[in-house]
C-alpha cells in the first residue's frame, strides 16, 4: 500500500498574503479618494468675482452667469436719490476667488419705499404720539389744533389729507399730520392753529395776519 506524500501548509504564508492584499486595497482606496476630492472640490477651477457695485440686478446676473456663478438678492434699501435696482454691496467682495457655481449675495436699492404700519394713536397725548412716530421713522410731523372737549389728545392722524386707520401702511418717512384737541378761548372764533414738529422741536406755523400792514385810520382827529 503506497502512501502519498503530504505537504504541510505554513500559516505564516497566509498571514503575509493577507497583509499584502490589505495594503494593496488600502493604496487603491487612497488613490480613489484623492481623485474624488479633486473632482468634487474642482481643484484649480477658481473664478474671480467681478465688480458688481453700480450695476443693475439684471446686468449683474448676466455677467455672473457667464462666469458660472449665480446671484442672490439678500437685502434692499430705499433711497430717494438713488437709482432703483442698482447694486450697493456684494459678498464675496470683488477680485476674490471662488468655486464655480457659487452664489454671490448682493444688496440693492429698492424700487419702492418700505411700507410701515402707523399704529392707532387716537386718544394718545400729542407727546406720546410724536415719540412713537419718531421711533418708527416718521420725523416730519405737523400738528393741527382744533377745538375739542379734551386738550392735548390726538383726534386723528392724516397722510396727504386722508385720515389713517389703525395699522394702515404708508411709505416710511412720509410727512404726517396730527389733529390734536385744544380748549381754545371763546373769542378765538373757532380758528385753528397748526404747528410743525421735527426732532429738533416744535414751532408754530407763521400767522399771516400778524405780518399784515396796519391800515391808517380815516377818523377825523378834529373830533377830539
Amino acid at each position: 500500500m503506497s502512501t502519498k506524500p503530504t505537504t504541510k501548509k505554513f500559516p505564516g504564508n497566509n498571514i503575509l498574503l493577507n497583509i499584502v492584499a490589505i495594503g494593496v486595497v488600502a493604496i487603491l482606496l487612497f488613490i480613489l479618494l484623492l481623485l474624488f476630492l479633486n473632482i468634487y472640490t474642482r481643484h484649480g477651477q477658481n473664478v474671480v468675482v467681478p465688480q458688481l457695485q453700480g450695476l443693475q440686478e439684471e446686468e449683474a446676473a448676466a455677467i455672473l452667469k457667464s462666469k458660472g456663478l449665480d446671484i442672490q438678492v439678500v437685502d434692499s434699501i430705499y433711497k430717494k436719490e438713488a437709482v432703483p435696482g442698482s447694486i450697493i454691496d456684494q459678498s464675496p467682495k470683488p477680485h476674490n476667488k471662488v468655486k464655480e457655481g457659487r452664489d454671490i449675495y448682493v444688496t440693492i436699492y429698492a424700487r419702492n419705499p418700505q411700507q410701515v404700519s402707523v399704529p392707532g394713536l387716537v386718544d394718545f397725548s400729542a407727546r406720546q404720539a410724536i415719540a412713537l412716530l419718531n421711533s418708527i421713522g416718521f420725523t416730519q410731523i405737523a400738528i393741527e389744533e382744533v377745538p375739542a372737549q379734551y386738550s392735548g389728545l390726538v383726534i386723528s392722524v392724516e397722510y396727504r389729507g386722508k385720515k389713517l386707520t389703525s395699522d394702515e401702511q404708508i411709505p416710511a418717512g412720509s410727512p404726517l399730520k396730527l389733529v390734536v384737541g385744544s380748549r381754545m378761548a371763546e373769542d378765538s372764533l373757532g380758528t385753528e392753529r397748526e404747528y410743525v414738529v421735527s426732532p429738533g422741536g416744535m414751532r408754530a406755523a407763521p400767522d399771516s395776519s400778524k405780518n399784515a400792514p396796519v391800515q391808517p385810520s380815516n377818523m377825523d382827529k378834529s373830533f377830539f
